[in-house]
C-alpha cells in the first residue's frame, strides 16, 4: 500500500477529510495514484471528483466541504448553515441544505436537502478557509425564515445584527431581491425586518421579553444608549422606557446568580437610582414562567407611571 504524498495529506487536514481531484493533482497525486489509492482503500470517492481520506471522522463540516468542492456554483445554507455561523435556535442539522442554481440537476442525495433558486448571485455566499462555501449572512437570514417560527427568526437575525455579521441595509436589499409572494419564507423574513424597533438584543431570553412586554402595550425600547452613572461608569440598559426612566436587565449569564456578581448587579442598581432611574430584574429562573414574570413586569411599569407623574 502506497502512502500519500504529504502535500496532500495537510490537503486533508486543511479540509475536514477532503479534497478534489485538481487539489490532489497538485499535492503531486495523479489520478493513477488516486485510483489506487481508492482501491487499496485509503480513499473514497464522493459526489463528483471529491475524495474523502477514510481515516477522517465524517463530520458536518466534512460533508458540508464535499458538497461545496462539488457544486461551486452551491452553497450550504438553512439550519446546518446556521450551525456553522454558530447561530442560536437552529433545529437539527439533518437533512444539509444546499441552494444551487435552478435547472441544473443533481442528486438526489441521502442527508441532503437541495434548494433551487433562480437568484443566486456571488455575494449571496462565502467561501470559507476551510472549503465550505457558506451563504452569506443576509442570504442564510433569509433562507431560515422558511425553517424558523417567528420568535426564533426574530431571534436569529438580532443575533447577526448585534454580532455585527449583517447590517439591516443588507437584508433589506436581500429582501427586495428574493422576496415574492408565494416564495417560501418571504412573508416571516419581511415581517422580522418590519418588526424591529432600536438595538439588536444581546440574547433570546431578552427578545422574549420585549416580545411580551410589547404585547402587554409596553413601550420598550432594546439597548438604551450609555447612562452615565455617578461614579462615572457608562452603561447600557437592556430594555427601556427612557421617558420614565424604568429599565429591565436580563440577567442570563451564570456569574449574576454568584455573590460577586449579585454585589455588583446591586451596587450598580443603587448607581442608578441616585439618577433617577428604577432597574428591574430578570434571572433565567424567572424565564421559566415568561407570561407571569411579564405580567409581574408590567405591573411594577405600571406603578412607577404613576409615580412619575
Amino acid at each position: 500500500m502506497q502512502p500519500l504524498p504529504e502535500e496532500a495529506l495537510e490537503c486533508f487536514r486543511t479540509h475536514h477529510g477532503m479534497c478534489t481531484a485538481e487539489l490532489l493533482t497538485r499535492a503531486g497525486m495523479s489520478r493513477r495514484m488516486r485510483l489506487r489509492a481508492v482501491a487499496d482503500g485509503l480513499l473514497e470517492v464522493w459526489y463528483e471528483r471529491v475524495f474523502r481520506i477514510r481515516s477522517a471522522p465524517l463530520t458536518l463540516e466534512a460533508r458540508c466541504v464535499a458538497l461545496s468542492m462539488a457544486f461551486p456554483r452551491g452553497f450550504i445554507t438553512g439550519p446546518a448553515g446556521g450551525r456553522l455561523m454558530g447561530l442560536r435556535r437552529m433545529p437539527a442539522v439533518q437533512p444539509i441544505h444546499f441552494a444551487h442554481p435552478h435547472g441544473r440537476h443533481i442528486g438526489p442525495f441521502d442527508g441532503v436537502r437541495l434548494r433551487q433558486s433562480t437568484k443566486i448571485e456571488p455575494a449571496h455566499s462565502i467561501l470559507r478557509k476551510d472549503g465550505i462555501r457558506i451563504a452569506s449572512p443576509a442570504r442564510l437570514a433569509f433562507d431560515l425564515a422558511a425553517d424558523l417560527g417567528a420568535v426564533d427568526h426574530r431571534s436569529i437575525v438580532e443575533q447577526l445584527l448585534a454580532e455585527h455579521k449583517v447590517t439591516m441595509a443588507a437584508l433589506g436589499r436581500m429582501g427586495t431581491t428574493l422576496a415574492r409572494p408565494g416564495r417560501s419564507g418571504s412573508e416571516r423574513f419581511v415581517a422580522t425586518l418590519l418588526s424591529r424597533n432600536g438595538r439588536p438584543v444581546d440574547s433570546h431570553p431578552e427578545l422574549l421579553v420585549l416580545d411580551g412586554l410589547r404585547r402587554r402595550q409596553i413601550p420598550v425600547v432594546t439597548q438604551h444608549p450609555d447612562l452615565i452613572l455617578p461614579n462615572g461608569r457608562p452603561i447600557r440598559v437592556d430594555l427601556a422606557v427612557p421617558t420614565v426612566r424604568w429599565g429591565v436587565e436580563i440577567d442570563i449569564h451564570p456569574d449574576h446568580l454568584l455573590l460577586d456578581g449579585t454585589t455588583r448587579d446591586k451596587r450598580r442598581d443603587r448607581q442608578c437610582h441616585l439618577i433617577g432611574w428604577q432597574i428591574e430584574r430578570v434571572t433565567e429562573l424567572d424565564l421559566l414562567d415568561l407570561e407571569a414574570i411579564c405580567d409581574e413586569l408590567a405591573q411594577l411599569y405600571h406603578v412607577r407611571c404613576r409615580a412619575a407623574a
